[in-house]
């Protein structure tokens, strides 16, 4: 790439600075023509909008630039390129007299090609092999005896391509840009045979072949150790899908009540909570404990039968739950026909021992689960 002197580049700016105002002003009111009438049913159509196709806008990277000319009239890098082959150019790769190889960065020739980046607008510099700036409609023609780049426009809108002794296909196909190559490539190309110094330690030396025999314990290791790891993977996820599907300790906590038995009176029917339900617990007095055993005989006979020893562990406490076995409601304690309890909600009759008498209620009333782990204090659940 040809680079810019200090001087041309002087000029070049002072030039810019002096049609910069203009050139935009120019722009923006040619950019400001009105909308093409469009038919009913159809969308307005801007000038920015029918010059770019397949674009509702114009937001490709090329553009028109005042300040630049397009690369068919000023290129700014050499222009001066080997029209050939892939398999030629690989050919001369393979064929050329290239400089001396070096063994370290310090001996590397240093380049006299001058600055290899593109000057684009005003202070700005790119890695580019083909300037952004819009191509006339009607580019020039280059001259491929003197070298110079044919590719984009300068193909597609020239004549450069058309050759008479050959078809058409054939003469186009020599226009890809893989067969294009600056002056010199192959000679100046860098060729690398290794990224590493001599005497840089990389281990290549240290490392067995593979499938040598000391490598296996290695690989036993590893492969060991991987499995060791995957079975602690497994087995801390597996425990936290079982622990999140665990109850919480709450949970376990409000399922579980101790309930002290030394202040209930005889006859009095307490009531507590459990598991969000009302538990009657009920220290009978011996008339009532007599009632209940004496309807032991028409026990059979009852909508759930049961006897008395059956609902009572020990015969002065009645432990259930006060919900009534019909719709839920909580029967009231000593009423109804038979003295234990009664739902006034539909009339449901239950004894001292909580068995259904008289009314809709289905069953007795619920037992929950209890033990009494001393002869003042019973566990619910």
């Amino acid at each position: 790439a040809l680079p810019i002197s200090r001087s041309s580049r002087g000029e070049f700016r002072q030039k810019t600075k002096t049609q910069t105002v203009p050139n935009m002003l120019s722009r923006l009111v040619s950019r400001a023509a009105p909308a093409v009438r469009a038919k009913p049913g159809q969308a307005a159509v801007f000038p920015a909008q029918a010059r770019c196709f397949a674009h509702p806008i114009n937001t490709h990277l090329m553009r028109d630039n005042d300040e630049i000319s397009p690369s068919s009239e000023k290129p700014m890098y050499r222009n001066e390129f080997v029209m050939k082959s892939p398999k030629e150019h690989q050919k001369d790769v393979e064929t050329r007299v290239g400089h001396p190889a070096v063994h370290d960065t310090s001996e590397l020739i240093q380049s006299h090609a001058g600055d290899p980046h593109q000057y684009y607008g005003i202070g700005e510099w790119r890695f580019a092999h083909y300037d952004t700036v819009r191509e006339p409609t009607f580019p020039r023609k280059p001259d491929i005896s003197k070298g110079e780049l044919a590719s984009g426009a300068t193909v597609t809108r020239t004549d450069v391509w058309a050759d008479p002794k050959e078809p058409a296909i054939t003469s186009v196909a020599k226009f890809s840009p893989e067969n294009f190559r600056p002056v010199g490539f192959a000679e100046n190309a860098p060729m690398p045979t290794s990224t590493v110094p001599e005497g840089t330690l990389d281990f290549r030396a240290n490392r067995l072949p593979i499938g040598h025999a000391d490598r296996r314990p290695f690989v036993y290791f590893m492969t060991a150790a991987s499995g060791v790891i995957a079975a602690s993977l497994i087995r801390a996820i597996a425990g936290k899908l079982i622990l999140t599907l665990w109850p919480a300790k709450d949970v376990f906590a409000a399922g579980i009540v101790e309930v002290d038995l030394r202040p209930i009176r005889e006859g009095q029917n307490f009531v507590c909570k459990w598991r969000s339900k009302p538990v009657f617990i009920r220290k009978r007095t011996p008339e009532m404990i007599e009632s209940c055993k004496k309807d032991d005989v028409i026990a059979p006979s009852m909508r759930e039968p049961a006897t008395d020893a059956e609902r009572c562990k020990k015969p002065e406490w009645l432990i259930c739950i006060g919900v009534c076995t019909h719709l839920g409601c909580i029967p009231q304690p000593d009423a109804g026909n038979y003295g234990g309890y009664f739902c006034p909600c539909h009339g449901s009759h239950y004894d001292h021992a909580g068995r259904i008498r008289q009314g809709p209620a289905p069953k007795n009333l619920e037992l929950p689960p209890y033990q009494f782990l001393d002869d003042n204090t019973v566990k619910l659940g």
